[in-house]
């Protein structure tokens, strides 16, 4: 019974851990490089970019400021034409960093 218990832990512990890895348009549980773009106001040529990153530890810390506003506000942007998200996950440690272009 005791054996039972503990493996009904990990396993709710795991489930846990991968429901935010889950939210997004692709996940990797153990390994993901990927680049999402996103939307953004204007078709106008950008000529400013901004970056914001945050990191988390086993989905248990997350360090750090990645929206779209602190983006455009370490780039200086008023005006958004779009902005793309990249994801890095590589076994517990993930690292999104958010880069908007505008002028």
């Amino acid at each position: 019974m005791k054996k039972m218990l503990v493996l009904l832990c990990f396993v709710c512990l795991g489930f846990s851990a991968a429901l935010p890895v889950m939210a997004e348009s692709s996940y990797g549980l153990l390994y993901k490089n990927a680049t999402e773009p996103g939307s953004g106001s204007s078709n106008a040529g950008p000529y400013k970019k901004g970056t914001a990153t945050c990191t988390s530890y086993f989905a248990l810390v997350a360090l750090g400021k990645c929206g779209i506003k602190d983006a455009m506000n370490n780039g200086k942007i008023r005006s958004l034409a779009f902005y793309d998200t990249y994801t890095r996950n590589i076994i517990g440690y993930k690292k999104v960093t958010v880069e908007a272009y505008g002028y």
